[in-house]
């Protein structure tokens, strides 16, 4: 698919968010250019294997949330879930995902420090990106420390662009100011911009060199639930867009890509959420309580 080969050129990873099908077809997935795979909820570790092995020559991952059932809001609770989901898939290119709340956040310094590639979900806002690299750190430190290869180990981050932008939507339609309808659809990008803004500071201090020296990959931000229409508008190094099928093919009909929309962009970003707070929607607070509504 063309779109997947521009993104590609342009330093993003089209992800394949597959369908709740009990075999996906991994394969055709891969062959049309998708560069990672999120897997759904539920599936069998053998179709998560699968998956794992048809990236692994080239260098992609595959994300598959683990669960935490009884211990939601206990760290080690999240650890174990994810030992024992590992340990069922057995591929070193699986990314276990969980929730960026406090335990989840937690619970990723334990999985890094043992080996285990971990995506941090659901990801709103800088405030909890800023603690996400905090713990990704801390634990590829410790994973360091006790041996272990970092140039295999994958940690990443995916923040729901789609899900902040419909709530902030929904607040400024019940504003009875005319003018906050041209806000629409700015918070997910101006969030994306500032996420962006903050890994690129925080890897250039020197715990990161450190890190990047013995091999640790920069962490990758992946960008979910997106429109496609948003799909040209988030382009950077480093970054992935996790679609279905349905949303590529949709993109790709639509006006090409632009370049990096991110990079050095910031202050554009800060711009458009003081335009929101102006008109008391707060998108940060908003993505605090999403966060909340989803896992307390």
């Amino acid at each position: 698919m063309r779109l997947l080969k521009e993104l590609a050129a342009e330093g993003v990873s089209p992800w394949w968010a597959a369908g709740p099908w009990e075999q996906p077809p991994v394969l055709d997935a891969v062959s049309c250019g998708f560069r990672g795979i999120r897997m759904p909820f539920g599936a069998p570790n053998g179709v998560v294997r699968a998956a794992c092995d048809s990236l692994r020559e080239s260098g992609g991952f595959v994300a598959f949330a683990a669960a935490a059932f009884d211990g939601g809001d206990d760290p080690a609770a999240w650890v174990a879930a994810a030992r024992v989901l590992r340990s069922g898939v057995d591929r070193p290119n699986l990314l276990v995902g969980v929730p960026a709340n406090r335990a989840g956040i937690d619970a990723v310094t334990g999985c890094l420090a043992e080996g285990i590639g971990v995506e941090s979900t659901c990801v709103f806002s800088v405030r909890q990106y800023r603690a996400v690299l905090d713990a990704q750190r801390t634990g590829l430190e410790l994973a360091r420390a006790r041996g272990v290869d970092l140039a295999a180990l994958g940690a990443a981050t995916s923040c729901d662009l789609g899900a902040l932008d419909a709530e902030v939507n929904a607040r400024l339609d019940r504003l009875s100011d005319g003018a906050a309808s041209g806000l629409r659809d700015t918070a997910g990008l101006a969030t994306a911009r500032l996420l962006y803004r903050t890994r690129e500071m925080t890897l250039a201090c020197e715990r990161w060199q450190s890190l990047r020296e013995c091999g640790a990959r920069p962490p990758m931000l992946l960008w979910s639930q997106t429109r496609p229409e948003q799909v040209p508008s988030l382009v950077s190094w480093n970054t992935a867009h996790v679609l279905t099928v349905e949303t590529a093919e949709a993109a790709a009909r639509g006006h090409g890509l632009q370049g990096d929309t991110l990079m050095g962009r910031h202050e554009q970003a800060t711009r458009a959420l003081r335009l929101l707070a102006e008109r008391d929607v707060d998108a940060e607070a908003v993505g605090e309580e999403l966060l909340r509504a989803r896992f307390g």
